[in-house]
């Protein structure tokens, strides 16, 4: 099976859980059997081709994987060739389930599987469907737009099993980081995910209070006395003394004053809520 990876803007920050989304997407795939890869990206990946789209069109022949490389899927593209191929379709696209369909592309099909319609961004009153574009076309067709991938005629889509997310914002990157060491994004080669999915580079002191999971990037203060549940530290940042921190992204170099109380049901940056102390 061949392959050819469309570099996507990274998300918000590069790094997750020890491995960039486009490196994880290579393995992926290399695990699931597509064998030859070209990528558009300007870096280089072993085991990958570096190249443009036109160039690699004589490559990849008829059938082939489009992956673009915003998600986190672990995705079956071997799954989603062979429903294409059923269908008869000239391409076929991976559906996942979003709980913000708003967000991403969603895709209305027929009874067969048809694609009828498509909307990037629905507003969220008018979402008529949480199946949203999960990253993955099998293309069966030299009729191929990449910046258009689903504006073909006969094109089918398939709702396919496994981990899928897209950490394209702040509070999905802190879902997404929180799943992946929850371990519903397994495997995951980049590094061992210990049972209690906490993962810290940083010196933790024996009194913090952890209940869930937590990832902490190199550099990290935490002072005494805090609380810190589904929390993402990422490098450089410092917590004051005695904060209660619950399902919050810190980003690099933030430093949370003492006593900072952020304790609710939503996802939050209180680095941002609260400011830089100086």
């Amino acid at each position: 099976m061949k392959g050819f990876i469309f570099h996507e803007i990274p998300p918000p920050f590069p790094e997750i859980c020890g491995s960039t989304l486009i490196n994880d997407l290579i393995i992926h795939l290399k695990q699931s059997g597509v064998s030859d890869i070209y990528c558009d990206s300007e870096e280089n990946f072993d085991g990958v081709t570096s190249s443009d789209f036109e160039s690699a069109k004589k490559h990849l022949g008829k059938g082939w994987l489009a992956a673009y490389s915003g998600s986190l899927s672990r995705q079956s593209p071997g799954e989603l060739k062979e429903l294409t191929l059923s269908s008869g379709a000239d391409i076929g696209i991976s559906l996942a389930c979003s709980a913000k369909p708003w967000e991403h592309t969603t895709i209305l099909t027929d009874g067969k599987g048809f694609v009828e319609r498509t909307e990037k961004n629905p507003p969220p009153e008018n979402a008529e469907t949480n199946l949203c574009f999960s990253g993955l076309v099998w293309v069966a067709t030299e009729e191929f737009n990449p910046r258009e991938p689903l504006e073909v005629e006969r094109a089918s889509a398939f709702l396919l099993p496994g981990f899928w997310m897209r950490p394209d914002s702040h509070e999905n990157y802190l879902l997404t980081v929180h799943r992946v060491l929850r371990g519903e994004a397994e495997p995951w080669p980049h590094l061992h995910i210990p049972d209690n999915g906490i993962i810290t580079h940083s010196r933790i002191p024996a009194c913090t209070e952890i209940n869930g999971t937590l990832w902490a990037g190199t550099d990290c203060t935490v002072e005494n006395g805090c609380t810190l549940e589904n929390c993402v530290l990422l490098d450089g940042s410092v917590i004051g003394a005695n904060s209660n921190l619950r399902n919050c992204l810190v980003t690099a170099g933030r430093k949370i004053p003492r006593n900072t109380l952020q304790y609710d049901k939503y996802l939050s940056l209180p680095g941002d809520d609260y400011g830089r102390e100086h």
